[in-house]
C-alpha cells in the first residue's frame, strides 16, 4: 500500500450546484480538416454555467456541414439560434434537462 497523507483537519469544499447554462461562443468552419479525408467541418459551441465554468461541444465532418445548412435556413424569427442550441444539446444528452428561458441575447 502507497503511502499517504492523513489529514488533521479535512478541505472541505463547498456545494457547488450548477443550475444554468448560456451559450457564449459559436465557430462554424467550413473548411476545418478533419481526420476523415475529404471531409471537412466544424461547429464548436463554447457554453457559461452560473458559477462562471465553461463546457465545450462540437461537431465535426459531415455532421457539422449538416448543423451549418440548417442554420442558414432556419427561420430565427420564432426561435432564437441559442434557443434552438440549448434545446438541441439537452436532447442529445450533451446538458441535462431544463427549459430555455430569458430573451435573445444581441
Amino acid at each position: 500500500m502507497a503511502e499517504e497523507l492523513i489529514l488533521t483537519d479535512p478541505v472541505v469544499e463547498p456545494e457547488k450546484v450548477v443550475n444554468k447554462y448560456k451559450v457564449v461562443g459559436i465557430n462554424l468552419d467550413q473548411e476545418w480538416q478533419t481526420s476523415t479525408p475529404n471531409v471537412v467541418g466544424l461547429v464548436a459551441i463554447r457554453l457559461r454555467d452560473n458559477l462562471g465554468g465553461y463546457l465545450f461541444h462540437q461537431y465535426e465532418g459531415q455532421l457539422a456541414i449538416d448543423y451549418m445548412k440548417f442554420i442558414n435556413t432556419a427561420n430565427f424569427s420564432t426561435k432564437s439560434l441559442q434557443k434552438r442550441i440549448l434545446e438541441r444539446l439537452t436532447n442529445e444528452g450533451v446538458l441535462p434537462p431544463g427549459n430555455v428561458q430569458g430573451t435573445p441575447d444581441a
